[in-house]
Parts: C-alpha cells; structure tokens; sequence
C-alpha cells in the first residue's frame, strides 16, 4: 500500500472512538476483507482491512452509503455512552465498544453479509499482549491528536490494566461528541 495512504488509514483508525478491541474472525470473504480460517486480531486491524479495501474499489456511491450508515452508528454509539457507558463500569463500557465496533464494521459490508465476528472476553487481554498493546498506542495517539495539556505516551498506558484503558478511551469521548450531546451526560 502506498505510504501516504497507510498514514491516512492510520489517522481514520486514530480518529474512531472504538478502541483496539480483541476480535476472533472466521470464514470472512468479501471485497473488504479477506480472512479464511480463524484469525484472533484486534479490531483496528480488521478495520484496517475494510479500509484498504474500500480505497481498492473507489466506488464513490458505496462509500456515500457506507459513510451515512456510519455516522447512524457513531450518534447512537455516543447516545448509549452519554446515557449509559459514562455511569458504569469497564464490562458494560467494553459491550457498548464491541456493539458498536461489529456495527461499524458492518458498514463496509452489503446488508445482511454474514459477517463472522466475535468478541472475545474483556478479561482474556492481558498486559503487554498484542490488544493491550494496540490499545496503549492508541491511547498515546490520542493523547496527542486530542491535544492534552501534557501529552501522555505509551509507557504510561501500558502500565494500565485493558479495563482501565477502556475507561480512558470512554473519558476522551468529551471530543468526539457535539455540544448537544455532552450537555445530556452533564
């Protein structure tokens, strides 16, 4: 792939409010992404996946389709953190990132594409494995794409627990949601 469009795909990955999740996928064919067998990755790559094969086709009518569908998904994503993920603990935050990560996910796919991915347990990261890692590099990211005051990296996120990274993905999402929705969680 061309290096500036690996730059581009990194900051769309950066951007999403889904953090790196643990995923196990199988029997997944489609223009897309390509995985036969199982596979145990983290969302981003299997995102990353969609998006090589989204600037493969450039077919600027499913990419308008895709793009609707998605922010349907990202307003009631924020909508179920604002009224729920903000006021619960890392379990309920993890199956409202894994809801609405599958939903993402769906958008580079026809409706209805049988789509076999599941989630594997919050409790199967550990610290310093592939996701774990994924999600402090993330986190750094976003430290600095976000502009905090000091920028944290990712030595200090990898001496964070997964579940208490999950906490620290759901606190940044005060930049990802309109002024509307941060005065209902307010």
């Amino acid at each position: 792939m061309d290096p500036f469009l690996s730059e581009v795909r990194a900051m769309i990955l950066l951007s999403l409010p889904y953090p790196p999740l643990p995923v196990t996928a199988g029997r997944v064919e489609a223009d897309e992404a390509r995985v036969k067998g199982e596979t145990v990755t983290t969302s981003h790559t299997f995102l990353a996946r969609c998006l090589h094969g989204a600037v493969e086709r450039c077919d600027q009518s499913a990419d308008k389709e895709r793009r609707e569908r998605q922010q349907e998904v990202m307003q009631r994503f924020l909508h179920q953190m604002g009224t729920v993920g903000f006021f619960e603990g890392p379990e309920t935050v993890y199956s409202i990132y894994c809801q609405s990560t599958l939903e993402h996910i769906q958008t580079y796919f026809r409706p209805g594409h049988n789509l076999d991915l599941r989630f594997r347990p919050l409790d199967s990261v550990s610290r310093g494995d592939r996701v774990h890692k994924k999600m402090a590099e993330y986190l750094a990211a976003q430290s600095i794409l976000f502009e905090d005051p000091v920028p944290l990296g990712i030595a200090h996120y990898e001496q964070l627990e997964y579940p208490a990274q999950l906490l620290q993905a759901r606190d940044r999402l005060g930049h990802a949601m309109t002024s509307e929705e941060r005065a209902r969680v307010e």
